[in-house]
C-alpha cells in the first residue's frame, strides 16, 4: 500500500492543508478525511476528483469533511442528473460509521446539495454510501480495516462520534491513521498504537513554550524567565536574595481536544500517560500549526521541531507531499 501525505496541517492552516492522505493499492485510491482545503490539496498533489474511487469519514469537522461538497459536484453526471449513485459510475464510494453517515447529511452536507433543479436529492445522489456497523470491520483491496473510535469532543456529557482506522493485511505491516483524538483516551487506545507497524497521530503543538529544557531550573527577574547561573556565586546571589530555582514547565496548556506533544512526549508537566517507547518510535505527528514549519513554538520561542522529535523518540513530523510504503 502506497500512502501519501496530501496534507498535515490542524484546522487553520494556510501552509500544509487540513491532515488528509491517499492511500493506493492494486490502482485504487482512498481519501481519508476530505476537509475544506482538500480538494486544493489534491490539485497540488495532482490528483483530479476523478482519481479518487474512495472516501473515507473519520467525523464531521469541517477539516475532515468541509471538501465533500465541491467533491460531490465535481464527481456528478451533469450531463444524465442521476438521482442516485446507482445509476452511473460517476460517484465515488464513502466509507464510515454508520451513524455518522447518517449524520454527515443531515447534520453537514444537506444544506448545499439537497437542492438540485428538478428533484430533492441525498447522499445517495452524490456517494455510495458504506456504513460500518460498531464493532464491524471492512475489506480494502486485500486489508482489513477495523474503525477505532476515538475520544476528540465531549459535547457536554455525550462523545462526538470520531472513528481512526487501523489498517492490517498477513505479511505486511499494519498501519494506524488515529485521525483526531485526545491522548491514550481511553487508555485501551494504547493496544492497537502496539498493534501497529505505523502510526500516523495528530499532534498539536499548542501552548508549549520551549525556550528552556523540560525541569530545567529557572527564575524570573523583573517578568522574565531566565535560567539559573551555572555559576555557584551568582546562584548563591540569587538564594541570598530570597530567589529559588523553579523548574521549567514547557507545557502550559492545550486544547484538550487533540493529543499535545507535551502529553506524547512524555514531559512531567503535562501529567499524562506516558508512551512506550516502543510505540513512539512508530508514531509520523500530523494535524500541527504551521509555525512548526518556520522553526517557532507557540510563544515564538526558535526551535528544531525535528530534533525535538528525534531527541523525543519519534519518527519525525510529517511533510507535505511525503510518501510512504508499506
Amino acid at each position: 500500500m502506497k500512502i501519501h501525505v496530501i496534507g498535515c496541517g490542524n484546522a487553520f492552516s494556510s501552509e500544509s492543508f487540513n491532515q488528509s492522505f491517499v492511500i493506493e493499492e492494486a490502482g485504487r485510491r482512498m481519501l481519508i478525511d476530505c476537509g475544506m482545503q482538500t480538494p486544493q490539496a489534491l490539485v497540488t498533489a495532482r490528483y483530479k476528483p476523478q482519481d479518487i474511487h474512495d472516501i473515507y469519514v473519520s467525523h464531521l469537522h469541517a477539516d475532515h469533511v468541509g471538501g465533500l461538497e465541491y467533491f460531490a459536484f465535481a464527481r456528478y453526471d451533469w450531463a444524465k442528473h442521476p438521482r442516485s449513485w446507482s445509476e452511473g459510475t460517476y460517484a465515488p464510494r464513502l466509507i464510515g460509521n454508520v451513524q455518522l453517515l447518517r449524520d454527515l447529511w443531515d447534520k453537514t452536507l444537506r444544506g448545499g446539495l439537497e437542492s438540485m433543479e428538478g428533484f430533492v436529492s441525498n447522499l445517495e445522489t452524490f456517494f455510495e454510501p458504506v456504513p460500518v456497523e460498531p464493532n464491524k470491520r471492512f475489506e480494502w483491496q486485500g486489508w482489513t480495516v477495523d474503525l477505532i473510535q476515538q475520544i476528540h469532543i465531549m459535547s457536554g456529557s455525550v462523545i462526538m462520534p470520531s472513528f481512526g482506522i487501523l489498517f492490517s493485511r498477513t505479511g505486511r505491516k499494519s498501519v494506524y491513521f488515529v485521525t483526531d483524538s485526545q491522548h491514550c483516551s481511553p487508555r485501551q487506545i494504547e493496544e492497537y498504537y502496539k498493534r501497529a507497524d505505523l502510526i500516523f497521530q495528530d499532534c498539536e503543538c499548542t501552548g508549549m513554550d520551549l525556550r528552556f529544557p523540560e525541569g530545567a531550573k529557572t527564575y524570573v527577574q523583573d517578568g522574565v524567565p531566565k535560567a539559573w547561573p551555572e555559576d555557584e556565586m551568582e546562584a548563591l546571589d540569587l538564594l541570598a536574595r530570597g530567589i529559588e530555582p523553579v523548574k521549567w514547565s514547557r507545557y502550559k496548556f492545550s486544547s484538550g481536544v487533540h493529543a499535545n506533544y507535551a502529553q506524547l512526549a512524555g514531559y512531567e508537566s503535562a501529567n499524562s500517560i506516558k508512551l512506550d517507547p516502543q510505540v513512539k518510535a512508530k508514531m509520523w505527528l500530523s494535524h500541527y500549526q504551521d509555525y512548526v514549519l518556520i522553526g517557532k513554538d507557540h510563544f515564538g520561542n526558535e526551535v528544531d521541531w525535528a530534533a525535538e522529535a528525534k531527541r523525543d523518540g519519534f519518527a519525525g513530523f510529517v511533510k507535505l507531499g511525503q510518501r510512504f510504503e508499506v
